[in-house]
């Protein structure tokens, strides 16, 4: 992931800055902002992911500024949406509702269905951080319904990942922080049995919420099992983001240390990423 990050960045600085430093023609130029708005989105999630959250938000402004200035009011919705996510991750719910409704509000009459979607979902990933559960239900309905008019053919290119296993995913997210284990587990139900294999990062998540949600159904042992094959599928990732998945699930599973399963799952994240809980 840092070497990824590196080389991305590089190219970033060398190739993309430079070139909108240049002069060209006003479709050209939007055009070449909106590309820059893309690149810079990527390089911002790697410095999320690596949890270098004050350079991400930098990154995701960056992108924001390049797509006002390219037109493109759906791609500057995707960098509010990104913001929303991120925020939602640093605790801040109420930012992460205003930033997924800026993304809507921005849209609206212009964006596609599967977009406006996404920026739902974000927005009820942010009510649930809040404990919000009525109003967290709105936004995912309104997700679902938008979704459900979807054409693949007049989206967006980088919108082509959120798709039904995507939302799934949202609304397991969604009832694992509102602690509502039956619903999560239906929603986590839909998003492994949608996922194409070959997205072993996003199962991994996935699991993770399922065994998070073991827990608060007050089946411990079940959640290490779960969270064990979450490892497995994992491979060598050691995103934050992932860590930070790992960090709470032992963090809800202190209480059952006592546990065997509990206890080699302990093991396994003490040997395989040091100090987790660090």
């Amino acid at each position: 992931m840092v070497h990824a990050r590196s080389v991305l960045v590089q190219y970033y600085n060398r190739e993309v800055v430079p070139m909108l430093d240049g002069k060209f023609t006003e479709p050209v130029g939007r055009s070449l902002y909106a590309a820059a708005a893309e690149i810079t989105e990527l390089v911002a999630w790697t410095a999320y992911d690596l949890g270098r959250h004050g350079l991400a938000q930098r990154y995701f402004l960056q992108g924001l500024r390049l797509a006002q200035a390219s037109g493109d009011r759906m791609l500057g919705g995707l960098l509010l949406a990104d913001m929303s996510h991120q925020a939602n991750y640093l605790g801040r719910y109420d930012q992460a509702i205003q930033l997924a409704r800026a993304a809507q509000e921005g849209c609206r009459g212009v964006a596609t269905a599967t977009p406006m979607a996404l920026f739902f979902a974000m927005e009820a990933r942010a009510h649930a951080g809040n404990g919000d559960e009525a109003a967290c239900v709105h936004a995912l309905l309104e997700a679902e319904r938008h979704f459900a008019k979807r054409n693949v053919d007049d989206d967006p290119s980088w919108v082509s990942y959120f798709d039904a296993a995507e939302l799934a995913s949202e609304g397991a997210h969604c009832y694992r922080d509102l602690r509502k284990p039956t619903q999560a587990m239906e929603f986590v139900g839909q998003a492994v049995g949608l996922c194409d294999p070959m997205y072993v990062r996003t199962l991994a998540f996935d699991r993770l919420v399922q065994a998070a949600s073991y827990v608060h159904m007050g089946e411990p042992g079940q959640a290490a099992t779960v969270a064990l094959e979450a490892i497995d599928l994992a491979g060598a990732l050691k995103s934050q983001r992932y860590l930070r998945y790992i960090r709470d699930l032992q963090a809800d599973l202190a209480a059952h240390e006592g546990d065997s399963r509990v206890a080699a799952f302990n093991a396994v994240v003490a040997e395989k990423y040091s100090s987790p809980a660090a």
